[in-house]
């Protein structure tokens, strides 16, 4: 079992996703975990969206929208089908987070960021997964915060590394491609969703990576012949 992770610059555009399914094809990997970062600048413009909430409410809603404007742009680039069930799972996951800025009670930023920005990675996640769906590339669509057990530390937590070994080998398969999203976990208590700190895709793939014997970690890297790969 190995590990692929592609940051947000390797998935920014539709190019990017196509890319990912060419990788697969041209290496042969059957046995993988798959870690993908949000697209492009997609974190950032989730702070955004939480800059918004605490200082100018009325901007969310239009910031939503551009969210999702992004990814189904890209989407209607990729998928042949424009009533493939990808554009609905896009359409729940801005409904989801749209419900939760609206019911939010709490004040705390660090809480309210995490549950927010994460939606980055989910984002990707389906939208990579859907797409080697259609390319007839098996893949299995996981989330993250099943597997990586923290503390509720928002914004920068701690793992709990003996649950999230558990975890990890309950709900990743040791065989076939596992998609997966970086930067994200959940705390144990209340099942809340923590970040791993800025750059938390790394550390996501550098967990799975240990947790799984005889595995090796693969960094790829968008570059102007297609992919550069670090390990």
């Amino acid at each position: 079992m190995n590990v692929f992770k592609f940051g947000g610059a390797s998935v920014k555009d539709a190019q990017g996703v196509k890319n990912v399914a060419t990788v697969l094809q041209q290496t042969g990997h059957t046995n993988l975990v798959i870690v993908v970062s949000a697209m492009g600048k997609m974190t950032n413009a989730l702070e955004g969206v939480v800059n918004c909430y605490f200082q100018e409410p009325a901007k969310v809603k239009q910031a939503l929208e551009d969210i999702k404007a992004y990814h189904w742009s890209i989407s209607k680039e990729i998928f042949t089908d424009l009533n493939a069930p990808v554009f609905r799972q896009i359409q729940t996951l801005i409904t989801t987070l749209s419900s939760f800025l609206q019911t939010n009670k709490s004040t705390n930023q660090a809480y309210v960021y995490d549950q927010v920005v994460g939606y980055g990675e989910l984002l990707s996640t389906t939208i990579v997964s859907a797409y080697l769906t259609q390319k007839a590339i098996k893949n299995n669509w996981v989330d993250i915060r099943t597997c990586i057990v923290t503390d509720a530390s928002f914004r920068d937590a701690s793992v709990d590394w003996q649950t999230t070994k558990q975890q990890i080998v309950k709900n990743i398969a040791p065989t076939g491609i596992t998609i997966t999203q970086g930067f994200l976990a959940a705390e144990a208590t209340n099942n809340f969703t923590t970040t791993l700190g800025r750059e938390g895709s790394d550390y996501t793939a550098a967990i799975t990576c240990l947790l799984f014997k005889r595995s090796k970690c693969y960094h790829l890297e968008r570059c102007s012949w297609g992919f550069k790969c670090r390990s």
